[in-house]
């Protein structure tokens, strides 16, 4: 069997339950995927994708699997022990030669007939953080990837409640699925001018902008022809899971990170640019 635990997020855990899979399907094993916690919010998220959580943990011959070793499990010699996977697996390489087989595992989503942009905006928790509040795109710099495509209307998928001027007040009864501790955020003042510069920088485009489920985003983002987005892990992977004729991905990613930056923005997919 193949057994990965997956962590909290639902753009981590594709990462996790893809590369499980693929190691599950080179050795013809058994795939178990084990939740956080029993209560996990992202459960049902994943189900609706296609994610089974019905098999249960087995005592076996389990080899410790992460970034590091991952790609020597792929050989013969392991065909005899179970694995066991701890770890995030953001490396292009583990993925880029099996994404139509990866396709192939999640629903078919009807490509869209229009050539409208959609937008993965990140916000949420990211808003706050000290560490990489410099390094965020301002909204010009959206605004100049956005000018690289031809396009009708405008899309935003995002994780914020709104999409409209934020107050201290706002920002303080807001919730996200992580809960960044005071003692690394920024001022809140900077993150609510950082969000309302992009609420009045965009609004020349007049974005659509709908409520879904994390599940909905993720199918909703695929439809696309053309998809543009920061480092978002959901984004990513829609926009590689989706038959865009053309996608932006921000090139530095996540520049604060330094020499354990991702490679996720050099992943060499037919119509993919960056964008800084």
């Amino acid at each position: 069997m193949v057994v990965v635990h997956l962590t909290n997020g639902f753009g981590n855990n594709l990462f996790q339950y893809i590369a499980a899979r693929l190691l599950a399907s080179f050795h013809n094993k058994e795939l178990i995927v084990v939740p956080p916690s029993e209560d996990y919010y992202g459960i049902n998220e994943l189900k609706s994708v296609g994610v089974d959580f019905s098999k249960k943990h087995k005592k076996g011959n389990f080899i410790n699997i992460n970034e590091q070793n991952y790609k020597l499990a792929f050989s013969a010699e392991y065909s005899n022990f179970d694995f066991v996977l701890f770890g995030y697996f953001e490396d292009y390489t583990f993925f880029h030669e099996k994404i139509d087989l990866i396709k192939s595992w999640f629903p078919k989503i009807q490509k869209r007939k229009d050539n409208d942009l959609v937008i993965h905006f990140r916000a949420g928790d990211r808003l706050f953080y000290k560490n990489e509040f410099d390094y965020k795109p301002k909204v010009e710099n959206y605004i100049n990837a956005i000018k690289k495509f031809d396009f009708s209307d405008l899309h935003i998928v995002t994780d914020m409640l709104q999409w409209e001027h934020l107050t201290r007040e706002k920002l303080a009864n807001m919730k996200f699925h992580v809960n960044v501790p005071t003692s690394n955020r920024v001022d809140p003042q900077l993150s609510i001018d950082y969000f309302n510069s992009f609420v009045d920088g965009l609004a020349e485009y007049n974005p659509v902008i709908e409520k879904r489920t994390i599940s909905e985003d993720f199918n909703f983002i695929r439809s696309f022809d053309n998809i543009l987005f920061q480092h978002g892990t959901l984004g990513w992977w829609a926009a590689c899971l989706s038959n865009a004729s053309k996608v932006g991905v921000y090139g530095p990613w996540r520049p604060w990170k330094g020499k354990t930056n991702k490679n996720l923005s050099n992943i060499p997919l037919k119509g993919w640019f960056k964008w800084q």
